[in-house]
């Protein structure tokens, strides 16, 4: 991460009283910042971490995180899908027993560029897509914002967070740092994201295929997408697959 980009952090977790860092559930290892994590419990701040996207994670992957997060590292933890508004009465309530009666209560939030940051503060505040409000503060770092989601409570987002010298194009693509666009190797990348989601690929697809090239060539076929020849057209497949992700269908 910049230096830049670092600032606005530490300023964030200097003015929030709670820092909601938010996951993916179908990832959150891969979607977390320990070193970001350590920074908020060192400043004395309150960490809510927050699994996203449940909807899409399953209840294994769920019971799984539960049982890691909750039980062996022993941090609060709420599981929600702001798509779907679950879990958002019980992350409310989280809230309010960490705030201890705070008339004003500003809570930090974080989350790589995909983590569904932006419909999770639409389901706080009750409001639809981009219907929430925003208020500018002085002295705060530009790119930070402060939102009033009800009487007495704000949220200061940040823009997602970007692995800074990560060079792994999956592991890019995976947390939003990177689209399908901006890919060298998309047919890679999808070959890996296949992997990492097999059964779900293979349930969609109806497929009982285990080998990833021949899933994708599968679902290139399904889709009639064929050269001259009649071979699968990877490419397009692998786009598809890729796009898919990007949309939360998987």
């Amino acid at each position: 991460m910049s230096k830049g980009f670092m600032k606005q952090i530490m300023e964030l977790i200097y003015e929030s009283d709670i820092v909601l860092e938010i996951l993916d559930a179908r990832f959150p290892d891969r979607t977390r910042n320990k070193q970001i994590e350590e920074r908020i419990i060192s400043k004395g701040k309150k960490l809510i971490l927050v699994l996203n996207k449940t909807d899409l994670a399953g209840k294994e992957k769920i019971k799984l995180e539960k049982k890691e997060l909750i039980e062996k590292e022993k941090l609060r933890v709420v599981f929600v899908s702001a798509k779907e508004k679950n879990g958002i009465r019980l992350l409310k309530r989280e809230l309010s027993i960490a705030s201890k009666g705070k008339k004003e209560l500003i809570i930090g939030m974080l989350g790589y560029p995909n983590s569904g940051k932006s419909t999770l503060i639409n389901a706080l505040s009750g409001k639809g897509k981009g219907k929430v409000r925003t208020s500018k503060r002085a002295g705060f770092t530009r790119g930070l914002q402060r939102i009033k989601i009800s009487e007495g409570i704000y949220l200061i987002d940040a823009p997602g967070i970007i692995p800074y010298g990560e060079t792994d194009e999956f592991e890019l693509f995976l947390v939003g740092a990177k689209n399908a666009n901006q890919l060298k190797d998309m047919e890679t990348v999808a070959l890996k994201l296949i992997s990492e989601m097999k059964e779900k690929f293979q349930e969609m697809f109806s497929t009982k295929e285990d080998d990833e090239e021949t899933i994708l060539e599968e679902i290139a076929m399904q889709k009639k997408w064929v050269m001259r020849g009649g071979k699968a057209d990877m490419q397009k497949a692998a786009r598809e697959v890729l796009e898919m992700y990007q949309r939360n269908k998987l």
